[in-house]
């Protein structure tokens, strides 16, 4: 986000910059801050902003801090993109060629297959041997001070592999694979540990006698225990993956030398050798050329992926609809959270100054005094002449219109009480319509140029809920206020300001959804499922209802009413049901004992216009037996069943269905491993939440049509609106590469 230089004496959107100064000074008279400030504020406003061109973050990826936190896995959902791509475009280019023509392909693959089982049978014999050391302390030199504790529990991890592996390679990957969930339990527990201790210290007195030692304990278990417990998981699941590569040849090897007693090959010969009776196919000259695609993106930086790209963009324009480009661009790697709270409309704050500032200044006066300024006002917005006049006289919108009217009688009225609220209505209402007028660049220059009114911890908070973060952030706690700031927010003094920054902060959590749809702006800093959804259909012109419950609906009506001629809503049969842009919605029962139903998540009896309906006709109609699922079809729709455990102990399940994720369709296409649908979207809700982000998936189709079993219930429906008409100067924007690679903008 640049910053725009405008003289003083010039007006934006019918503002001066000394009239916003006088402005901003009355405001600090309110809010009772040092009037010390305003000679500061009034040499920034008076500063010259004609400064050469400095390349400068535009967006909130670009600026390292807010890359490390807000994206935590972009690089890996870039190249998710890329190499998903590359497999649908790899097999279409192989998959109808003839194996026998392609000799030199052949030959390439038969030398690449034995460099990698010599690669992978080494970085197999690195970890197999890691894993049999008992005592792996220097693997952890790098973290100072160690974590004794972890260590401890790493080292038992170890001694369990030392004591239990097995004689040979029969065994060996389902040890792994039973090792594997215990460390993710173990991780998980630390997770909790800080998520739990993190909220007790947030909401601790910064004077408590513990609030430092707890503070350090868990910045401890922050910076050092966990990623020691992430480090070994790395090197567990790295170790599982070498039996993809060299498992089964291990296994032929084994073989071979148990049955054959002539067989004398050393075992590494035997693995590094291409087996010679194994016909080459095309499939396997397919996943080859993935491969090495993939290993030449895998040290690459998001600017050199990004490269690559928009690369891609330029070449199929019509494949990579603008809405997929923002998205692959704005929101690869965003951490998995909602979005609501990490947004307020800077334009509302100023309001909100500028209100506070009109209410005090006119409740001093009295009723004299108000009267008087209430004719003077009248005579200014009835006269001939507009030189004067506030911009709200100008007003085209019928609601502007009929407030100021309302205002205008009010004013004129014989009652003090009724001319006084009337005068404090106009006024703060004039504030109000100058402010709206503004773009967003120039509210965030107008806080810029009061940066130094306000406290430190309010300024830090007022970048948290801005796009300001882009340009303002310069280190990794940028989210958090620091004990002192937390210690003066909460002081008798700051009473004024932070009851206006509260106001500001939490007047509506889910002010993003109309700001996103109306400026294509990327100002949120985290979205679940639904919300990045929600985006998609912004870009496509659309404005869908908010949260996962009442999307079924909003297809069915559009459907139903043919406005938008295309739109449907149904449960998917096949490919051709998954249009590029269309979102598919999923169920899920989950326990009443781990949730309780929620407006937000209730899955109501819908159904499409062949009249498929949420359950299959069979769930409604069964007679549920000792042990099955009994249905109940209400407001809420559950299920319940009573099982019989070993030991003659008698469980009840209660469950209810919900409406549990939503994903965007990219693209269906072929590749080695069949058909795939490529979508846009969250983790999916079985993954972990912990690493869960914002990027490329890439799923069977036959899962997406599959319904799962009666216990795994994951039946899917698909809806589907044609794009509309998006705000084309702000996606232009978005999408101006010459910003993404910083360049200067054009």
């Amino acid at each position: 986000m640049s910053s725009t230089g405008v003289q003083e004496t010039v007006e934006v959107q019918g503002v001066s910059r000394r009239d916003f100064l006088k402005f901003c000074s009355l405001a600090l008279g309110a809010l009772a801050l040092p009037h010390a400030y305003a000679s500061a504020m009034e040499q920034t406003l008076g500063a010259s902003k004609d400064t050469a061109f400095v390349p400068q973050p535009y967006f909130q990826w670009q600026n390292e801090f807010l890359c490390k936190t807000i994206y935590p896995l972009r690089e890996e959902r870039l190249r998710d993109f890329l190499v998903y791509y590359m497999e649908v475009d790899v097999w279409s280019q192989y998959k109808d060629k003839d194996v026998n023509t392609l000799t030199n392909d052949v030959d390439e693959y038969k030398k690449a297959w034995e460099l990698n089982a010599v690669a992978a049978l080494k970085e197999y014999t690195l970890l197999r041997d890691y894993f049999l050391r008992k005592d792996v302390r220097e693997n952890y030199s790098n973290f100072q001070p160690i974590d004794e504790t972890e260590l401890g529990e790493i080292n038992r991890l170890h001694a369990i592999f030392a004591e239990s592996w097995p004689r040979d390679i029969r065994g060996e990957r389902s040890f792994v694979e039973g090792i594997i969930p215990n460390w993710v339990l173990h991780r998980r527990g630390i997770r909790e540990w800080i998520k739990s201790r993190q909220r007790r210290h947030d909401n601790m007195d910064p004077n408590h006698v513990k609030y430092a030692v707890e503070g350090k304990e868990l910045e401890f278990k922050k910076a050092v225990t966990l990623p020691m417990a992430d480090q070994e998981m790395g090197k567990l699941l790295a170790f599982l993956a070498t039996y993809d590569k060299i498992e089964e040849r291990k296994l032929a090897w084994y073989k071979l030398s148990k049955s054959d007693p002539g067989f004398k090959t050393p075992e590494a010969e035997f693995l590094a050798k291409y087996p010679p009776g194994r016909q080459v196919t095309i499939r396997d000259l397919a996943y080859w050329k993935v491969e090495e695609y993939t290993r030449s993106v895998a040290t690459q930086n998001q600017y050199e992926l990004l490269d690559k790209i928009n690369q891609r963009f330029q070449k199929e324009p019509n494949r990579f609809p603008q809405w997929l480009q923002y998205m692959v661009v704005h929101f690869s790697g965003m951490r998995y959270a909602s979005a609501h709270g990490s947004w307020a409309d800077p334009k509302d704050l100023i309001i909100r100054l500028g209100a506070l500032d009109v209410e005090r200044k006119l409740e001093s006066l009295d009723d004299a005094e108000i009267e008087k300024r209430c004719k003077e006002k009248v005579a200014v917005y009835e006269s001939a002449d507009g030189t004067n006049k506030p911009k709200l006289a100008f007003a085209t919108e019928q609601e502007w219109q009929d407030k100021l009217q309302l205002h205008l009688t009010n004013v004129k009225a014989s009652g003090p009480k009724t001319r006084r609220a009337g005068l404090i209505a106009l006024e703060t209402d004039e504030v109000n319509y100058e402010i709206k007028s503004l773009s967003t660049e120039e509210a965030l220059q107008k806080l810029i140029e009061m940066k130094s009114v306000f406290p430190k911890w309010a300024w830090k908070e007022i970048v948290k809920f801005t796009p300001l973060r882009v340009s303002e952030v310069s280190s990794l706690d940028w989210e958090k206020l620091t004990p002192q700031e937390e210690e003066e927010r909460n002081a008798q003094q700051s009473n004024d300001i932070r009851t206006v920054m509260d106001a500001w902060e939490y007047y509506d959590p889910s002010a993003w959804r109309d700001e996103h749809g109306r400026t294509l702006e990327l100002i949120v800093t985290r979205a679940v499922c639904n919300e990045t959804a929600e985006h998609c259909q912004h870009i496509r012109g659309q404005l869908p209802p908010g949260g996962l419950a009442p999307k079924a609906k909003w297809y069915v009506t559009n459907e139903a009413e043919s406005k938008l001629p295309g739109s449907y809503y149904v449960k998917p049969t096949s490919e051709k049901d998954y249009t590029q842009g269309a979102s598919i919605l999923w169920l899920r029962f989950v326990n009443s004992s781990i949730m309780n139903p929620s407006e937000w998540q209730i899955a109501r009896w819908i159904e499409t216009k062949q009249k498929v309906g949420l359950l299959p006709p069979e769930f409604k109609m069964k007679k549920a037996k000792n042990g099955e699922w009994a249905y109940k079809f209400g407001e809420v729709i559950t299920r319940s069943r009573t099982t019989i455990t070993p030991e003659n102990q008698k469980v009840v399940e209660n469950q209810w269905l919900r409406w549990i994720h939503e994903a965007t369709v990219a693209e269906v296409a072929e590749t080695a491993d069949g058909m795939m649908v490529i979508t846009f979207e969250t983790s999916l809700p079985d993954n972990d939440k912990a690493t869960s982000s914002v990027g490329t998936f890439k799923t069977p189709l036959d899962w997406h049509l599959s319904d799962g079993t009666e216990d795994q219930y994951n039946r899917s429906f698909v809806g589907f609106v044609p794009e509309g008409q998006a705000p084309g100067e702000h996606l232009k924007k978005m999408l101006d590469w010459n910003r993404i690679f910083k360049k200067q903008a054009m």
